[in-house]
């Protein structure tokens, strides 16, 4: 299922705030506080609304990566 380009463009947003403030390796910094503590006071949204989104931008760059990944071998 292909997200709209608006969802698209929300869920970047919320992955930019996301990787502003989270601190990996400090446990009163993990992602769910960061959407607790900051997201939600941005973007009213469910918790699992906010898990999607994370899902859905980490897809879409996994899918850019391999869109220019330059040592993969051409078919045409």
């Amino acid at each position: 299922m292909n997200p709209s380009s608006n969802t698209l463009k929300k869920a970047l947003k919320v992955r930019a705030i996301v990787e502003l403030h989270y601190e990996p390796g400090r446990q009163d910094r993990n992602r769910r506080w960061v959407f607790r503590n900051v997201v939600l006071k941005t973007y009213p949204m469910s918790e699992r609304t906010f898990w999607r989104y994370m899902s859905l931008t980490r897809d879409h760059q996994m899918q850019d990566e391999d869109m220019f990944d330059s040592n993969q071998l051409k078919l045409f």
